[in-house]
Protein backbone atom coordinates (compact mmCIF):
# COMPACT_ATOMS: atom_id res chain seq x y z
CA UNK A 1 0.00 0.00 0.00
CA UNK A 2 1.47 3.36 -0.90
CA UNK A 3 2.11 6.08 1.66
CA UNK A 4 -0.64 8.38 0.36
CA UNK A 5 -3.29 5.67 0.72
CA UNK A 6 -2.02 4.83 4.21
CA UNK A 7 -2.26 8.50 5.26
CA UNK A 8 -5.75 8.75 3.79
CA UNK A 9 -6.99 5.68 5.66
CA UNK A 10 -5.36 6.82 8.90
CA UNK A 11 -6.95 10.27 8.62
CA UNK A 12 -10.37 8.77 7.93
CA UNK A 13 -10.13 6.40 10.91
CA UNK A 14 -9.18 9.28 13.20
CA UNK A 15 -12.32 11.18 12.19
CA UNK A 16 -14.41 8.09 12.92
CA UNK A 17 -12.85 7.11 16.25
CA UNK A 18 -15.63 8.46 18.46
CA UNK A 19 -18.40 6.89 16.35
CA UNK A 20 -16.57 3.55 16.27
CA UNK A 21 -16.06 3.61 20.03
CA UNK A 22 -19.74 4.40 20.62
CA UNK A 23 -20.82 1.61 18.24
CA UNK A 24 -18.71 -0.95 20.10
CA UNK A 25 -19.83 0.39 23.49
CA UNK A 26 -23.44 -0.26 22.49
CA UNK A 27 -22.57 -3.86 21.64
CA UNK A 28 -20.75 -4.41 24.94
CA UNK A 29 -23.91 -3.42 26.84
CA UNK A 30 -25.88 -6.40 25.49
CA UNK A 31 -25.22 -9.68 27.33
CA UNK A 32 -24.23 -12.55 25.04
CA UNK A 33 -22.54 -14.96 27.45
CA UNK A 34 -21.98 -18.46 26.14
CA UNK A 35 -22.95 -20.49 28.03
CA UNK A 36 -25.88 -20.13 28.08
CA UNK A 37 -25.63 -18.94 24.47
CA UNK A 38 -28.66 -16.67 24.25
CA UNK A 39 -27.39 -14.42 21.45
CA UNK A 40 -30.63 -13.22 19.83
CA UNK A 41 -30.69 -9.81 21.58
CA UNK A 42 -27.06 -9.16 20.68
CA UNK A 43 -27.70 -9.95 17.01
CA UNK A 44 -30.76 -7.72 16.98
CA UNK A 45 -28.88 -4.79 18.56
CA UNK A 46 -26.05 -5.25 16.07
CA UNK A 47 -28.54 -5.20 13.19
CA UNK A 48 -30.17 -2.02 14.54
CA UNK A 49 -26.80 -0.26 14.79
CA UNK A 50 -25.79 -1.32 11.28
CA UNK A 51 -29.14 -0.18 9.88
CA UNK A 52 -28.56 3.13 11.66
CA UNK A 53 -25.48 3.48 9.47
CA UNK A 54 -27.68 3.08 6.40
CA UNK A 55 -26.77 -0.54 5.72
CA UNK A 56 -29.24 -3.25 4.80
CA UNK A 57 -29.04 -6.19 7.18
CA UNK A 58 -30.26 -9.69 6.38
CA UNK A 59 -31.28 -11.67 9.47
CA UNK A 60 -30.96 -15.45 9.27
CA UNK A 61 -32.15 -17.14 12.48
CA UNK A 62 -30.35 -20.42 13.06
CA UNK A 63 -32.85 -23.30 13.27
CA UNK A 64 -33.63 -24.21 16.88
CA UNK A 65 -32.52 -27.82 16.39
CA UNK A 66 -29.05 -26.65 15.31
CA UNK A 67 -28.89 -24.07 18.10
CA UNK A 68 -29.81 -26.63 20.75
CA UNK A 69 -27.47 -29.25 19.25
CA UNK A 70 -24.64 -26.80 19.92
CA UNK A 71 -25.72 -26.20 23.51
CA UNK A 72 -27.11 -22.72 22.89
CA UNK A 73 -30.47 -20.98 23.37
CA UNK A 74 -30.65 -18.69 20.34
CA UNK A 75 -28.51 -17.47 17.44
CA UNK A 76 -29.08 -15.32 14.39
CA UNK A 77 -26.59 -14.83 11.58
CA UNK A 78 -26.41 -11.36 10.06
CA UNK A 79 -25.32 -10.64 6.50
CA UNK A 80 -24.55 -7.13 5.25
CA UNK A 81 -23.61 -6.48 1.64
CA UNK A 82 -22.24 -3.11 0.59
CA UNK A 83 -20.28 -2.13 -2.50
CA UNK A 84 -17.68 0.50 -1.67
CA UNK A 85 -16.35 0.79 -5.19
CA UNK A 86 -14.45 -1.16 -7.78
CA UNK A 87 -12.06 -3.80 -6.59
CA UNK A 88 -12.04 -7.16 -4.90
CA UNK A 89 -14.90 -8.47 -2.80
CA UNK A 90 -14.04 -9.14 0.82
CA UNK A 91 -15.96 -10.93 3.55
CA UNK A 92 -15.65 -10.14 7.24
CA UNK A 93 -16.69 -12.70 9.82
CA UNK A 94 -17.29 -12.08 13.52
CA UNK A 95 -19.28 -13.49 16.39
CA UNK A 96 -21.18 -11.84 19.22
CA UNK A 97 -21.04 -14.44 21.94
CA UNK A 98 -18.49 -14.07 24.70
CA UNK A 99 -17.29 -16.15 27.61
CA UNK A 100 -19.12 -15.39 30.88
CA UNK A 101 -17.44 -12.60 32.87
CA UNK A 102 -16.65 -14.76 35.89
CA UNK A 103 -15.68 -13.37 39.29
CA UNK A 104 -13.23 -10.77 40.52
CA UNK A 105 -14.22 -7.79 38.40
CA UNK A 106 -13.48 -4.36 39.87
CA UNK A 107 -15.77 -2.71 37.29
CA UNK A 108 -19.12 -3.86 35.92
CA UNK A 109 -18.35 -5.99 32.82
CA UNK A 110 -21.33 -4.78 30.73
CA UNK A 111 -20.71 -1.08 31.32
CA UNK A 112 -18.25 0.18 28.72
CA UNK A 113 -15.78 2.80 29.88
Amino acid sequence: MNEEVTRSITAFLKTQHQAQTQFLAELVKVPSDNPPGDCQRHAERTAELLEGLGLTVERHPVPQAAVHANGMISATNLVVRHKFGEGPVIALNAHGDVVPPGEGWTKQPLRPR
